[in-house]
């Protein structure tokens, strides 16, 4: 791999964070959550449009009065939707979290929007969706549970836990799953899970149809806010926040699907506060959003395009 360019797209508000990324309608569409910091209760959401050249052609903002928007993700619907997700945390005086839910928007052009759904549990962060075969599948978790569930079906309309616990510290003797990401490949789901007690070690899950059993395998290294995409069936992308010579950083691995074997392709320009990419594939070129606070201390947002080698794996 090799990384053609690195742009700023996203740097208004003072905290610049949680960056998801699609291609819609031959543009690139990417999200972040603008905010005043990490944990404040003022967190808004920034849709941008952008040309394959990294310019921004368009800007959406999307908020909730007294609610702290976080995370959100994008997907393309069956019907050629967008859509978009966040976990939605109302505050109160001091920033006190007063209930969390799930919500969703959806645009037929990304520039407007509907009106939020609220889907899933209440207590369960459902962190990001993937779609296969209509159905939208997502893990969620809750921390004082220390444990991820599986939810699938349509968000704007009928959207239930598919498996209980599906890893979880009683189950597997490992604490607090958290953030996740689901690729599928011939009926057969892959899964990324980041952990935050014990050994901090990222999971591999995989599962045949109808993805109620999973088989786990320890990863040994910390990912945080991982995204994957498949190259074919036995190799992924995988990004996300890694540890290199005890620094944070934005790395971009190539993932063996077959025997769970992680090779290190690049580190994007990073440190501090950063990570939590999204990944678009066009062809020979990868395209990844990211944050990070590597120039002037703040946290910005930024997209790369980056080539890859004919066997990048």
């Amino acid at each position: 791999m090799k990384i053609n360019w690195v742009k700023k797209i996203g740097n208004k508000a003072i905290h610049n964070a949680f960056v998801d990324l699609c291609l819609f309608n031959e543009h690139l569409f990417c999200c972040y959550r603008e905010a005043t910091n990490h944990i404040s209760g003022d967190g808004k959401i920034c849709v941008l449009t952008l040309d394959k050249s990294g310019t921004v052609v368009n800007t959406v903002q999307i908020r909730l009065p007294d609610t702290d928007l976080r995370d959100p993700k994008l997907s393309i619907t069956p019907n050629g939707h967008l859509l978009l997700i966040a976990f939605a945390r109302k505050n109160g005086a001091e920033n006190k979290t007063l209930s969390t839910r799930n919500l969703c928007w959806f645009s037929h052009t990304g520039k407007s929007w509907s009106s939020h759904i609220e889907f899933a549990e209440k207590g369960w962060w459902l962190w990001r969706l993937t779609w296969y075969e209509d159905i939208a599948y997502g893990f969620a978790y809750n921390r004082k549970r220390n444990a991820i569930n599986l939810f699938s079906g349509d968000p704007r309309r009928s959207f239930h836990r598919h498996v209980t616990s599906a890893f979880s510290l009683t189950k597997h003797g490992k604490g607090y799953p958290n953030e996740s990401a689901l690729i599928f490949d011939d009926k057969k789901a892959y899964g990324i899970v980041r952990r935050d007690a014990d050994t901090y070690t990222a999971q591999f899950g995989e599962s045949d149809f109808p993805y109620k059993k999973w088989k786990w395998t320890d990863l040994k290294q910390y990912i945080g806010g991982p995204a994957m995409l498949q190259l074919d069936s036995n190799n992924a992308i995988l990004a996300g926040r890694v540890v290199k010579e005890s620094r944070l950083v934005t790395g971009i691995f190539t993932l063996n699907l077959k025997t769970a074997i992680l090779t290190e392709q690049l580190i994007l320009p990073s440190k501090g506060d950063n990570s939590y990419p999204g990944l678009v594939l066009m062809d020979s070129t990868l395209y990844v959003s990211y944050y990070s606070s590597h120039l002037d201390n703040k946290s910005s947002v930024y997209l790369s395009k980056i080539e890859l080698a004919e066997k990048a794996f």
